[in-house]
């Protein structure tokens, strides 16, 4: 082959490589089949390139190596074997282009190293151009102003791309630090293609920018001067690190660190809680009160929009140090409405309503004023009375924090053996779900029941399961905190969902955080939702606050719209067969960019939406719900929540004045957190009682299906 046209064919390989690899950074414009063709398509042209330079290869072990040729040779050795590895982790993870290799790597691995080596390659390539960016230039001739011109619009691109290499978070990628790439699958392909090759030109100029080091230290009388700027730089980087280290260190004391009011409270905020000295012999805690940091930070894994922090003061209080058990509701109440049987087990299947008679039951019997008084379904709450009642949300948080500012009061991840949840999903295995060897709590144990309250350990207060086996109702309506009342706040003034707390026997391990904030409406039931009485230790606050005890009444029997989404096919065939028996309308959610038909694929990308609170676009959706009164809404339990896409319908259309019935199919979480979720998104709606199947249901689907039907007043054909 001739040298010119060897040259040629290089130049022309050099592009393509080029253009390729910018396709690949663009997974969410071209998707996983095609980007998975386009990596065995840069790897045939990483083979072609290095064939093409085989004299590079035979001139290594010959010749003087100077500042140039070290430099040099580094970047290409690092970038052909950040390129391999990048091909090598993405063959073992592969479901289009080559699955008969998957698995040859174990898949959680793979995947972190895959993403992070792909995005070094993209940073190394970038630098490779750069120290090559003066020979390939050197044919053009410039007059000075096309110079200075081509000079600033090279600075100026390379800020931007500098700008959106941190913004994109990249920096998390090349060191590990986060395991999935949160892309923006919304936004347009011009911009995601521009923005990729301003963050290669970012690190071009880099290379450029060396290469011109470089060239002045190999001139003559400037060896010494260039390795003092480099020691300097050395030093200045060193310093920059240490200060940025104590500084991150300094703020992460403080966020840990519980503030107090005065100087008592910081006395008395960490000591464990007294014993009850009153005559009522209940067994309550006394918790001392004091200032604490609500909500959780912006650092916090898994955390969600709502749970901004803030500083919050709270009086003294008493609070029973376990879970209200299904004998005392039955002794007081006349009823057990709860899904397990057991007197020593948490009642549960209670609503909120429910649970402000049960306060007022339990004050008469004590002698003590009802903090309560009901109207019909309102309720208003006497704050100076000495009665039991709810805890509020703040004083919730505080009990179960019990000093801590970690996102479990334990200070380390729970695992099956420290509290009752579903214990196959510690917290952070969405991550980490193919590797859990790397988290803090590993799998174990899911018991698929309640147990005894207080069969596990205490929080270093003495109260026990404030993490796991029930969820406990609070007073508050839920809203955004108010900021400005940080001294014993009672919630959002007005709403139409109470909040609960505390995750539950089929919750997973992110929805058990201290900060993490459940809301349903006031007649929700649910086999994982009880409560936790408090009663005040002092006068209390002279004020009455007010609250409905029911969801706002929405119509049945009217006109019904099936609703769902299904990716494996059970919620379909659950859809189905609810069609059959309703005769209803039908609406099947798909989108513009569907899922992987990979199983595995598709975990990671639901966990990715959910951790980013994606809104997947959907296809072709209905112009308007008018003229329907009652959503049956179908969807898999996807991570203990709702699919994105059952969100992203959600937020399109008006549902005040409908009534939502949800049916989801799962693998033993039943609902999970999916019934918070939807009660968040439509808050205007009132709910139904839900269905949630086992898979597909088999059998027994068609008289599970009757029997929900009916329950909710849907008429059967």
């Amino acid at each position: 082959m001739q040298a010119k046209q060897k040259n040629r064919l290089k130049r022309t390989v050099d592009v393509c490589m080029t253009v390729l690899l910018l396709c690949l950074m663009a997974y969410q414009v071209t998707g996983e089949a095609l980007h998975e063709w386009f990596g065995i398509g840069m790897t045939v042209l990483l083979v072609v390139h290095h064939v093409l330079n085989g004299k590079w290869y035979a001139a290594l072990p010959r010749g003087r190596y100077n500042l140039r040729r070290i430099v040099t040779t580094a970047v290409n050795t690092l970038l052909l074997a950040s390129i391999a590895l990048t091909a090598l982790c993405g063959m073992a993870i592969s479901s289009h282009a080559v699955p008969f290799l998957y698995g040859m790597l174990p898949a959680a691995f793979a995947r972190q190293f895959h993403l992070a080596m792909s995005y070094w390659s993209f940073l190394l390539m970038g630098i490779h151009l750069g120290l090559h960016l003066p020979a390939m230039t050197a044919g053009f001739r410039w007059n000075a102003r096309a110079s200075y011109a081509a000079a600033a619009a090279f600075t100026a691109v390379s800020g931007v791309g500098l700008w959106l290499f941190i913004r994109s978070g990249i920096p998390g990628y090349i060191f590990f630090r986060t395991p999935f790439a949160f892309l923006d699958y919304e936004k347009a392909a011009v911009l995601v293609f521009l923005e990729n090759l301003a963050i290669l030109t970012a690190f071009a100029f880099l290379g450029a920018q060396a290469s011109s080091f470089i060239q002045a230290a190999q001139s003559k009388g400037n060896a010494r001067k260039f390795r003092t700027f480099i020691t300097a730089l050395l030093v200045a980087a060193a310093l920059l690190i240490c200060a940025v280290l104590t500084i991150a260190t300094a703020l992460r004391q403080e966020t840990a660190s519980p503030k107090s009011a005065t100087a008592g409270a910081a006395q008395t905020q960490d000591a464990p809680p007294s014993a009850d000295p009153a005559a009522v012999g209940d067994g309550f805690l006394l918790l001392p009160g004091g200032t604490f940091m609500m909500g959780s930070p912006e650092t916090e894994n898994w955390r969600v929009d709502d749970e901004t922090q803030h500083e919050v003061t709270v009086s003294p209080f008493y609070i029973d140090p376990y879970e209200a058990t299904q004998a005392e509701y039955a002794r007081l109440m006349g009823e057990n409405p709860s899904a397990f049987s057991g007197e020593t087990l948490p009642v549960e299947r209670i609503t909120w309503l429910d649970a402000i008679r049960f306060a007022n039951a339990r004050s008469a019997e004590a002698g003590l004023t009802p903090a309560y008084t009901l109207d019909g379904d309102g309720v208003a709450w006497d704050r100076a009375a000495n009665g039991y009642r709810l805890p509020t949300e703040a004083e919730w948080e505080y009990a179960c924090r019990a000093g801590t500012a970690t996102p479990f009061n334990t200070e380390h991840s729970l695992d099956a053996e420290g509290a009752n949840f579903y214990g196959h999903y510690p917290y952070e295995i969405e991550e980490n779900y193919f590797n859990d060897s790397v988290l803090e709590a590993r799998p174990g144990r899911y018991r698929q029941t309640t147990v005894a309250v207080g069969s596990f350990p205490a929080n270093r207060w003495g109260l026990y399961d404030m993490h796991g086996n029930v969820c406990e109702w609070c007073w508050d309506y839920y809203g955004a905190y108010d900021g400005r009342i940080s001294v014993d706040p009672a919630g959002a003034p007005e709403g139409t969902r109470h909040v609960y707390r505390g995750g539950g026997w089929n919750d997973f391990g992110k929805n058990m955080r201290s900060a993490y904030r459940a809301a349903g409406p006031a007649d929700l039931r649910a086999a994982n939702l009880g409560v936790r009485l408090v009663r005040n230790a002092s006068g209390g606050t002279p004020q009455t606050v007010t609250a409905a005890g029911s969801a706002s009444p929405a119509p049945r029997g009217g006109r019904t719209l099936i609703v769902f989404f299904s990716w494996g096919g059970n919620t379909r065939g659950i859809a189905r067969e609810i069609q059959r028996q309703t005769g209803a309308d039908l609406f099947e959610i798909t989108l513009v960019h569907p899922y992987s038909t990979s199983y595995n694929t598709v975990l990671m990308e639901a966990q990715e939406d959910q951790h980013r609170q994606a809104r997947p676009e959907i296809k072709d959706p209905p112009a308007s719900l008018d003229g329907f009164d009652v959503i049956l809404l179908g969807y898999p339990n996807w991570w203990a929540s709702i699919p994105m896409p059952i969100a992203a319908f959600l937020e399109l259309y008006d549902f005040s004045d409908k009534t939502i019935v949800p049916f989801c199919s799962h693998g033993g979480g039943r609902f999970g957190q999916s019934l918070t979720a939807i009660a968040k998104l439509a808050p205007y709606a009132a709910l139904g009682e839900g269905l949630s199947v086992h898979y597909g249901g088999g059998a027994s689907l068609p008289d599970d299906v009757a029997t929900w039907l009916d329950a909710n007043g849907v008429p059967r054909t």
